[in-house]
């Protein structure tokens, strides 16, 4: 066995191994999408919502799935979740797919069986106060590459965040990314959110971005909560005209922003709309 394969537990093709194919297109190429999923003492409250954007960006891709993948995928994640002793508690499943082995250049062959990959580990820190009382972020140096054809897939391909994540220090808990106009778009490993009154304004990732399943989640459900959602481009000077602003994922959930680039912003009420939504329907164990 792996030297940390006890830890963090690994299935490919439905082995427990630690070994990909030095072939392999994820690796020489990127060739491939990702997720990471929240589990909770067993359960993936977004697991649908991986599930869509998954077959979505194999679809965008052309990476050949079969209809059983997602069978398998539940199967492989309840298998490592189990190998890691973590099932009745909070942890992350990282899943990637692949296009598979085969091939030397960039034209992908004719005939390759994808690579599903399966990964558990501990649940993060995600402190009680970056919660309650938000947190501060900064604008990146670095801009995103702007391409519709891999706009809002999460795609293997992150170098992107990468070099911007290099940019920040310890004073700030997230990176903002803004698109080759200036636009804000994202953080590094976040999607954003504004307030207007009781409207959510998230910036539009048509053009560069991921779609996160967190906040397509929370535009589903925004009427239930009394709460009105827009998509629209969001211009950096615009940021200190709104009531308030967010991020979220799936692992985090809702970090109130408090101060951006040395600004300090309001925290909106719809705030803790959000919160109780969360934790009523996304197991966040959130104080509200």
């Amino acid at each position: 066995m792996a030297s940390g394969l006890s830890s963090f537990p690994v299935i490919i093709n439905g082995d427990f191994t630690t070994s990909v194919d030095i072939f392999d297109r994820g690796l020489m190429y990127g060739d491939g999408l990702f997720e990471t999923v929240r589990v909770v003492k067993g359960a993936a409250p977004l697991w649908p919502y991986h599930c869509q954007r998954l077959a979505l960006g194999c679809n965008r891709l052309g990476i050949n799935i079969d209809q059983a993948l997602f069978n398998r995928l539940w199967e492989y994640l309840q298998r490592v979740i189990a190998k890691a002793g973590r099932g009745t508690e909070t942890c992350i499943v990282k899943i990637m797919i692949t296009r598979g082995s085969g091939g030397r250049g960039y034209k992908p062959p004719s005939h390759v069986n994808p690579t599903e990959i399966v990964i558990c580990y501990p649940s993060v820190d995600n402190p009680e106060v970056n919660v309650s009382k938000g947190i501060s972020v900064s604008v990146c140096n670095h801009r995103l590459s702007e391409n519709p054809a891999l706009a809002g897939l999460k795609h293997l391909n992150r170098l992107d965040q990468v070099i911007a994540s290099g940019e920040l220090d310890e004073s700030v808990a997230e990176g903002i990314m803004l698109d080759q106009k200036g636009n804000v778009i994202e953080g590094t490993k976040t999607n954003i959110l504004f307030f207007d009154k009781k409207r959510v304004i998230t910036p539009k990732t048509t053009v560069c971005g991921v779609e996160g399943v967190v906040r397509r989640f929370l535009f589903d459900n925004l009427a239930k909560v009394g709460l009105e959602g827009r998509v629209e481009e969001v211009a950096l000077s615009d940021v200190d005209k709104f009531d308030g602003m967010a991020v979220t994922n799936s692992v985090i959930g809702l970090w109130p922003v408090q101060n951006f680039n040395g600004l300090d912003l309001r925290i909106s009420p719809v705030i803790e709309i959000i919160k109780r939504l969360f934790k009523e329907e996304l197991m966040f164990e959130y104080v509200v």
